[in-house]
């Protein structure tokens, strides 16, 4: 476990306002470690040696075409989705203002 990565950890704490003890603080920068390490993996991948097109092909092969669906509606006819909303305006979700 690098110091440096402890450091960084504990400055993404402080950016979400969470207070870490000890222990948590070892054992997320374990998980960063570990998280970064992908990463380095990740960065020596030669992907000069694939072929564009096929990769295309391969990432084309597997999306699906989009299909129109009917919404779900309640017995009125609105949105069903709207039962579970903690409070609705004009059938639409009303959410508190951000400003």
């Amino acid at each position: 476990m690098s110091n440096n990565h402890q450091n960084l950890t504990r400055d993404v704490a402080e950016l979400a306002k969470l207070e870490l003890t000890t222990e948590e603080l070892q054992g997320f920068t374990a998980q960063l470690d570990a998280i970064l390490g992908y990463f380095d993996q990740l960065q020596k991948v030669d992907l000069r040696s694939l072929e564009s097109e096929a990769l295309l092909n391969e990432v084309s092969s597997v999306m699906r075409e989009d299909e129109e669906q009917a919404s779900l509606l309640d017995a009125d006819g609105k949105p069903a989705v709207l039962l579970a909303a903690p409070d609705v305006l004009n059938d639409a979700f009303k959410v508190p203002p951000i400003l």
